[in-house]
């Protein structure tokens, strides 16, 4: 199997992640990867990392590596849950697709596209199957070399940022309502730090069975720093923070992930903070500027002749039980002290139309269905959102010829986006500083219940 790019020497990755549960929440939701494509060797939340940097030499024959945050969301039962199965079945899923022949002729970015649409899927049955994770989702940000190509797989909002030569940039793109706001022109940047829908986003892996992974590519130069976090690192510090931080400490990945971290709780620490650093060195890396186009982020769509993941492909049965009733589970929206609130028209529009809000933890069904879950929320009485069947999804999941309705499916997200957006933006003008926000422009915390996520498969 090829790589992408001739290699013609040794890539050496070091690698250093550290996660904590910040100053306000009882338990950590958030989970990291780092796995050796080439041997296997893969380390997540739940190991204990070395006290220093880990360090991945491939010489020109090997695999690459897979590095990722996940920023695990949906109730006080199930977000660490979330999270480990997020990494851990893509991880998985990614070494079986390297030696399954039916996937060999799949570009290594494909079979990364396929293993989180493939976790999606799963976390999703679990979510269904068992009342306990009913609601339960994650954010996914990953980064997969091959060659010198570094392939950016996105759901959510966890970001990527890529150091280069004293410039910082942040390389993916939030999957969230306030960056849609951003783009638009509603809202400046500084305006979406307090904004009230900041927690909303658009995707998260298991919130619907079928789920459109973005994947971006990149070329590595020698001496590149990429930095993985959750979003209770990058908002609490900005890209600039981050890069004097980088400077302060000298190269040393583990002590500017610590400082990163310490300054995340200093200035608040309501959330779980993930952050992971990683610097490309050797002889394998290009220097900048040796290879054309290696300041640019390319766009990659969905190969036409990848399959879908289907549920038959899980291996964990077709229909429910007799035990369990096949309707959507329903999850309350509760406020700061657990009791049940009632939500304004305007976050019931939003959070019944675009996705998964993580302060009000409910889980929606994809952005083409948003006018239906609408109306659906707005009939609630007793501040109960409930889930709609999402099983007519599947024909979507299960059919490779989908491509046409996935567009159709944007299309169709994008007006309903639009629309919400300008009730989101009219709401906000009248209602600034009401709603889903302290006076101080922090997020309440959730109440949460302890659960031990399962061992790793």
């Amino acid at each position: 199997m090829t790589t992408a790019t001739t290699v013609n020497g040794v890539r050496k990755i070091e690698v250093y992640a550290l996660t904590d549960v910040g100053v306000v929440r009882p338990h950590n939701e958030d989970n990291f990867l780092i796995v050796n494509l080439s041997n296997g060797q893969s380390w997540t939340a739940e190991n204990q990392l070395p006290d220093h940097p880990l360090l991945i030499e491939l010489h020109p024959a090997d695999q690459g590596v897979l590095l990722a945050v996940s920023d695990g969301m949906g109730g006080a039962l199930a977000g660490e849950v979330a999270s480990h199965l997020a990494v851990t079945q893509v991880c998985d899923s990614l070494m079986r697709l390297q030696k399954a022949p039916e996937f060999s002729h799949f570009k290594f970015h494909e079979r990364l596209r396929f293993a989180i649409e493939r976790a999606n899927l799963f976390i999703n049955h679990q979510s269904q199957r068992s009342p306990e994770y009913a609601g339960m989702g994650a954010t996914f940000t990953g980064a997969g070399l091959d060659g010198t190509v570094l392939y950016l797989a996105q759901v959510g909002d966890s970001r990527a940022y890529l150091f280069r030569h004293g410039n910082v940039e942040q390389v993916t793109t939030d999957q969230s309502l306030v960056e849609q706001l951003i783009q638009s022109g509603h809202i400046t940047r500084e305006e979406a730090e307090t904004h009230p829908y900041k927690n909303v986003i658009l995707q998260a892996l298991g919130a619907t069975p079928s789920v459109a992974v973005t994947v971006d590519s990149i070329r590595v130069c020698r001496d590149d720093v990429l930095l993985l976090c959750s979003d209770g690192l990058s908002g609490k510090i900005n890209d600039k923070d981050m890069q004097h931080i980088l400077s302060a400490t000298n190269g040393d990945l583990r002590l500017a992930c610590q400082h990163m971290v310490n300054l995340a709780n200093e200035r608040g620490g309501e959330d779980n903070i993930t952050v992971m650093l990683l610097r490309f060195t050797g002889e394998g890396f290009p220097r900048r500027g040796e290879v054309a186009g290696d300041d640019r982020i390319i766009p990659i769509d969905r190969d036409h002749d990848l399959p879908y993941p289907t549920e038959e492909s899980l291996g964990l049965g077709d229909e429910p039980t007799q035990d369990e009733p096949d309707t959507s589970p329903t999850m309350e929206l509760t406020s700061e002290g657990g009791s049940v609130q009632e939500p304004t028209p305007a976050e019931l529009a939003i959070t019944g139309g675009l996705g998964l809000t993580r302060q009000l933890a409910a889980v929606t069904p994809a952005p083409a269905e948003a006018p239906a879950a609408a109306s659906s929320s707005d009939s609630s009485s007793n501040g109960v959102a409930h889930l709609p069947d999402t099983s007519h999804l599947e024909t979507r999941a299960h059919n490779p010829a989908s491509e046409d309705g996935l567009q159709m499916y944007r299309f169709v997200a994008t007006g309903v986006l639009v629309v919400l957006s300008l009730v989101a933006l009219i709401w906000t003008f009248i209602n600034r500083g009401k709603v889903g926000v302290r006076p101080d422009g922090t997020d309440p915390p959730r109440e949460q219940t302890h659960v031990t996520a399962p061992p790793s498969q």
